[in-house]
């Protein structure tokens, strides 16, 4: 029932986002894209250490995101722009987009049919987590179509995964204390 109001109100007009916050969601995807490209240049590419920084600054990131912008949409939005972003910067992105769209909207609108971040301030980590770790799941199932003559491959893109999972799960404790800091600064209400 929730989940139609949403759809209703969106089709009415109602539950846009301000420009403010299009402009908060744009800064955060490109800091989170130019804080992984940094990482990676400055870490000797895709090393596990350098993979789990990058995965653990954009948690962090998005965490801070989603409480300065407690609104449905915002992580597909995030997550639109970052690939974007990084496909005019490395060329690279566009594959990933469908596993993006995937798994944040389908959280997105389970979250969305329990409240909402608006009224349950508390869902930003669950949501993180699981956003990421279903986009994940989704990567491995196409990387699997794209190796499946050799699976031994598989295990590979499965590791590096994990690697990059274990940097998000890394990442929400820390981007939970930056929001903390900086409700403490009056900078997210």
């Amino acid at each position: 029932m929730r989940a139609y109001a949403a759809v209703k109100d969106f089709l009415d007009g109602k539950g846009l986002f301000e420009t403010h916050e299009l402009v908060t969601i744009g800064l955060f995807a490109a800091g989170s894209r130019a804080a992984s490209l940094m990482i990676a240049l400055v870490g000797g590419g895709m090393n596990p250490f350098a993979m789990i920084l990058r995965s653990a600054v954009h948690a962090a990131l998005l965490v801070v995101l989603l409480s300065k912008v407690p609104r449905t949409g915002a992580l597909t939005l995030f997550n639109i722009l970052g690939s974007l972003l990084a496909f005019f910067l490395l060329g690279q992105g566009m594959l990933t987009l469908p596993a993006l769209l995937a798994g944040t909207l389908l959280v997105e609108l389970f979250f969305r049919a329990l409240g909402g971040l608006e009224r349950h301030p508390a869902f930003v980590l669950p949501m993180v987590a699981f956003s990421e770790l279903l986009i994940r799941f989704v990567n491995i199932g196409v990387s699997w179509l794209a190796v499946r003559e050799q699976p031994g491959l598989l295990a590979f893109v499965v590791l590096i995964t994990s690697f990059s999972y274990l940097g998000i799960l890394t990442g929400l404790p820390c981007g939970w204390k930056m929001t903390k800091e900086l409700r403490r600064a009056g900078l997210i209400q």
